[in-house]
């Protein structure tokens, strides 16, 4: 008894300091994802799940299964039921612009640990964690999001970690398959098929899915892109082994950004015609999820990653402006070959098993050169005219980890800890001008030659407390220290009109979060919580103009430099409401289910010291809505209704007005019906409103505005038997 007062008061204390978020949750065994695993409540966190443990941790769960087919890689509509994940549209689909309560520029989700079924999916997660790969949405079951730094088992980036789910693997024996076709505005294309076989015991599943188009921008804005993966399994009774091996190819326009002006003329103009961008990955994993007894289990992920990043961008572009056509292209070429390791065990304990203890280690390693080469004219894609950079980058990583649940009756207390070992180094060989823009051998030396090596050891920490005081109603709290690490590109940068310092510190964060959820009736689930979160060192940038000073050139208009900025202090708000209005559990009884869902994040964000001391940092909105309507028909059948407000943003953490992003509302509409034989067809309509907005700015040449996606229409037809 005194143990679970002790344990009660604490979760008063934190929650007092500050509130957030939890689900009430059976607890589940399978191990096959790194986060959420299928249970009574599919759309929330269990307290267990394999060898990991999610009590007194805050986390979001977005079924794709309960949505019409999502296409495009709309990730707006994909993730509407994660409170607060910023979605920065790309509006040519390239690669997914994701970030979380304002900590950081969301550019490619660097904040945040981005994975695939349980294993990285980014070139680096820790020197260059950008999300360049998006599996096909119309595979994903669900994605799971676990909030902030208390995701430190799974990654120490302060902005938490997404995973994307996908179907599988069969454990039924027999066989099934689905296809799609679809087609939809500016010549947009695709095809999927998978095959799933099984005989309960040896299993294999496959996927292919095409997708092109010429893309909402007038002049170079088209896709073209592949990918497939194979998988094969072996189910045993108390352990599952799967292999897979997964491959993406996209080729991609990028039609450059807009100044304010010209994206009011003509929000489907473009800046840089000829500017081109390769993304190829290459990724085998091995899983290895492993019942050792009662109480003993094992997990083991071993993966490996051939990432390529091959661009070309026509010299002497400027902010938001038409780069002449007769400016040289300029090619770079970033490959990334990444391994690494994860083991965890979880050991159940006590008189009946309610104390729970995981352990885990972590090895990772990654070697990630560039080469930069100049053309001689707007269609030389070899850089025959000289190199002009090349670069040598590497690192390696350790890291141990674990977590102990205690069970004391309604009141779990769950510490852990993670211990990281992280190496890097980046060396210059060559570093020249560009010299001209319109054609020449490269210019002279840029000054010094960058060598890089840092050395860092890092102790993260993570308590959680939770308490069942009714069966439907939990209060959890949370507090974490995360870590971000350096970046490649930290001091060293290729792009025209941004400047970068010389050094860069790490960043810290802390966050503390506490909440309620409850269940007051069967059809009505309510979520509260309040959040803070301390940032120091945040790595970003100042927009110019900005003056020569120190290590610095002059930064003109539509230029930045990179540096640390500052400490930011960022807190608020999570609400979410879901309502089953018809259904099973809804207010009117029926087969089929109506639901209304919404979630609001309030957030006050500010920069407390540094460069940018009493700025806002940039994308941090003070309000982010979601809501959806959605029917989910017993017979297969699925409509959604999405709408999308986003508050008035900064694009520069020096709130530089050439950079503001006024806020928007963006409403999308899809169904899917079933009409016989295993066919469905489906439509979709996205900003039914036409909203006129842009979701992101970026600095420097080619740089400017990229403006949302006008409305657009699409029409499926599929199969699945």
């Amino acid at each position: 008894m005194p143990a679970k007062l002790l344990a009660k008061t604490a979760l008063a204390a934190l929650a007092l300091a500050a509130p957030a978020l939890a689900e009430t949750a059976d607890q589940a065994s399978d191990a096959a994802t790194i986060i959420v695993t299928a249970h009574k409540d599919r759309d929330a966190l269990p307290d267990l799940s394999g060898t990991l443990i999610f009590a007194g941790k805050l986390g979001d769960v977005a079924l794709l299964t309960d949505l019409p087919p999502v296409q495009n890689r709309n990730l707006r509509v994909a993730l509407a039921d994660i409170p607060g994940l910023l979605v920065s549209e790309v509006s040519n689909g390239s690669w997914a612009s994701l970030s979380y309560r304002g900590l950081g520029e969301p550019h490619e989700s660097w904040n945040l640990l981005t994975l695939q079924d349980a294993v990285p999916a980014v070139p680096d997660m820790y020197s260059y964690p950008a999300a360049y790969f998006i599996p096909p949405l119309e595979l994903v079951e669900r994605v799971e999001f676990i909030r902030g730094a208390s995701g430190l088992l799974y990654g120490p980036q302060p902005g938490g970690a997404i995973n994307y789910v996908l179907r599988g693997p069969r454990r039924e024996a027999g066989v099934e398959g689905q296809a799609r076709a679809s087609i939809g505005s500016w010549n947009a294309r695709g095809g999927l098929a998978s095959v799933a076989v099984s005989d309960g015991r040896l299993a294999a599943d496959a996927y292919v899915q095409y997708a092109a188009g010429d893309g909402p921008r007038r002049v170079n804005s088209d896709n073209d892109q592949i990918t497939s993966r194979l998988r094969g399994h072996v189910l045993g009774d108390d352990v599952t082994v799967t292999l897979a091996l997964d491959h993406y190819r996209g080729r991609f326009g990028e039609p450059g950004g807009l100044s304010l002006a010209r994206m009011a003329a003509d929000r489907r103009d473009g800046s840089t015609p000829r500017d081109r961008v390769r993304i190829e990955r290459l990724a085998p994993s091995l899983a290895v999820d492993w019942r050792l007894d009662d109480a003993t289990q094992l997990t083991a992920r071993l993966f490996y990653s051939r990432f390529e990043r091959e661009s070309w961008r026509q010299a002497g572009g400027s902010f938001g402006q038409l780069t002449p056509d007769a400016n040289v292209l300029v090619r770079q070429l970033q490959a990334f070959d990444t391994a690494g390791i994860d083991v965890r065990v979880r050991r159940d304990f006590g008189g009946q098993g309610q104390h729970t203890l995981t352990i885990g280690a972590l090895g990772h390693t990654s070697n990630a050169p560039v080469t930069v080469d100049k053309g001689n004219s707007n269609a030389d894609v070899v850089g025959l005219a000289g190199p002009v950079a090349r670069v040598a980058r590497s690192g390696d990583a350790a890291a141990l980890f674990g977590e102990v649940k205690l069970g004391l009756g309604d009141v779990q207390i769950v510490p852990g800890f993670r211990l990281e070992r992280l190496r890097q180094r980046v060396s210059e060989s060559l570093d020249l001008g560009l010299g001209s823009a319109t054609g020449g051998p490269p210019g002279g030396p840029n000054g010094g030659l960058g060598n890089r090596r840092n050395i860092d050891t890092i102790a993260l920490w993570g308590l959680g407390i939770t308490w069942d005081a009714a069966p439907d109603l939990r209060f959890v709290a949370n507090a974490s220290r995360g870590f971000k690490p350096l970046l490649y590109n930290d001091g060293v940068t290729f792009q025209a009109g941004v400047d970068a310092a010389g050094t860069f510190e790490a960043s810290y964060a802390v966050t503390l979060e506490a909440g309620v959820q409850a269940r007051p009736a069967p059809p009505l689930r309510l979520d509260a919580s309040l959040f803070r979160v301390t940032f120091e060192d945040q790595v970003g940038f100042l927009a110019g103009p900005l003056p020569a000073s120190g290590a610095f050139g002059a930064v003109g208009t539509g230029g930045a430099r990179r540096q640390n900025v500052g400490s930011m202090r960022n807190q608020g708000v999570d609400l979410a409401v879901r309502l089953d209005l018809l259904g099973p559990d809804g207010i009117g009884k029926a087969a089929d289910t109506l639901r209304l869902s919404a979630n609001l994040q309030l957030l006050d964000a500010t920069f407390t010291r540094g460069a940018a001391a009493g700025f806002t940092p940039q994308y941090a909105p003070g309000h982010l809505l979601r809501a959806s309507l959605a029917h989910i028909g017993k017979s297969g059948s699925r409509a959604a209704l999405t709408l999308t407000s986003v508050g008035d943003q900064q694009g520069s953490d020096n709130n530089v007005r050439d950079f503001f992003l006024p806020g928007y509302t963006v409403v999308d509409a899809s169904v899917e019906l079933p009409i016989g034989r295993g066919l469905t067809v489906g439509a979709g309509i996205n900003n039914i409103l036409d909203e006129r907005y842009a979701a992101r700015v970026r600095p420097g040449g080619g740089g400017g505005f990229d403006p949302g996606l006008p409305r657009n229409v699409f029409v499926s037809i599929g199969w699945r038997g």
